[in-house]
């Protein structure tokens, strides 16, 4: 109960202040983060510590929800058709953007950290791919980013961070088979992960979803809805299609974006707006816990025996994953082709977050690695802080020079 008290009391806080929030670099889940640490049980310790199975099994349950209600929130935001009018840019950026970023986080863990194999390094890699949706929402929604961020970079960034959490699923299962942690072999990862889990689940959400517009569709022309169940509705839509697909041993993150994403194509103009606020209002709901919970249970420990190769590893991975990438891949996107400073700007703006924490947990009870868990969450506290922080500046940076270079076109 003191978890839950400590979180409205959050909630409450960042309520009254969100609107300031949205101009400066103080992000929410940054400030719950600090809020978690503050008072958990390295600091005030005005939270006790829970047995370590119950708190991962809390903040897996929480990810996963959390992720959920972002990736709905994230389809409902994207303009219609947004995919097909964009598709090589998009095509592009999801999958070799995702390869690469895999390689090359893979790569500087082995570098940084000797002890492990490289097969483990993929492993880690793989989990920290994830451009998370949960954190990029912050950077890419509100005021201060509709004024300084045009909308193909905002829609590309919540697009990418969309589907991605769910791509990231067979390669953290290939990555698990490489390392030696599996209990299938190569051949099963390709039929039941890759072609059923992931594969089959998107084309079977897609029609769930499509199916759910109509029946949404239908129903506002026979007057049996009304503006006010567009809430309810669709978040009842986000929770069948996480827990059906789950119930059919699918992925139900990949399952949640793409069957979102489907039925925000029905929606009207005005009932997209409206569904993209309440949306806004339920991810704040959901975010403000699992990075909470998430500063009650860090690693310190493990992080301090790390010693430099810790601070080394964070410097190198924020900069290193994802900015190289987007470099490297300019010329096969259009979207940014000839834009520097749009490149340069989606290729920091890619953080770490719940995605990365939710296939953490999972691979440490598949793997029984601790560095699935360590090396992963300390990444994305580095990333809440220094994403959080950089977002305002650079994104007012970015106006000015962009604006003079012409690329908001």
């Amino acid at each position: 109960m003191s978890i839950v008290f400590s979180i409205a009391i959050l909630m409450t806080f960042s309520g009254v202040i969100f609107k300031k929030l949205q101009t400066n670099s103080v992000t929410e889940p940054f400030l719950a983060l600090i809020f978690g640490i503050m008072i958990g049980p390295d600091v005030l310790n005005l939270i006790k510590s829970a047995p370590q199975k119950e708190e991962f099994e809390i903040l897996k349950i929480a990810c996963e929800f959390t992720i959920a209600i972002a990736l709905m929130a994230t389809a409902l935001r994207l303009p219609q058709k947004f995919f097909k009018k964009n598709l090589t840019t998009q095509s592009n950026l999801v999958v070799f953007g995702m390869i690469l970023m895999w390689l090359s986080s893979a790569v500087v863990a082995y570098l940084v950290l000797p002890s492990l194999s490289f097969p483990e390094c993929l492993l880690l890699g793989a989990i920290v791919t994830p451009t998370d949706p949960v954190v990029a929402s912050t950077l890419t929604t509100g005021k201060t980013a509709k004024e300084y961020l045009p909308g193909f970079l905002r829609n590309s960034l919540s697009f990418e961070a969309g589907v991605n959490d769910g791509l990231a699923y067979p390669i953290v299962f290939l990555s698990l088979f490489m390392a030696g942690a599996a209990s299938f072999g190569f051949e099963e990862w390709f039929t039941r992960v890759l072609l059923y889990e992931n594969i089959l689940c998107a084309i079977l959400a897609y029609i769930a979803g499509k199916g759910a517009g109509s029946m949404m569709k239908k129903g506002h022309k026979a007057g049996l809805m009304s503006n006010k169940s567009l809430f309810s509705y669709s978040l009842a839509v986000t929770f069948v299609l996480l827990a059906g697909f789950n119930l059919l041993k699918m992925n139900g993150i990949i399952a949640v974006f793409v069957g979102g994403y489907a039925f925000a194509q029905d929606l009207t103009n005005h009932e997209d707006l409206e569904e993209e606020k309440v949306q806004d209002a339920m991810e704040r709901i959901t975010t403000i816990p699992v990075f909470f919970i998430l500063g009650l249970v860090l690693p310190w420990q493990e992080w301090y025996l790390l010693g430099w190769s810790a601070v080394v590893l964070v410097l190198l991975i924020l900069f290193l994953r994802r900015l190289p990438a987007l470099l490297i891949l300019m010329p096969a996107l259009p979207l940014f082709r000839s834009k520097i400073y749009s490149g340069l700007l989606m290729g920091w703006f890619g953080p770490i977050g719940v995605a990365t924490l939710y296939y953490a947990i999972h691979m440490k009870e598949k793997s029984g690695l601790e560095e699935v868990w360590v090396i992963p969450s300390l990444l994305v506290v580095a990333s809440t802080i220094i994403h959080g922080l950089t977002s305002v500046p650079l994104e007012k940076l970015y106006f000015r020079k962009a604006g003079r270079a012409n690329e908001f076109s």
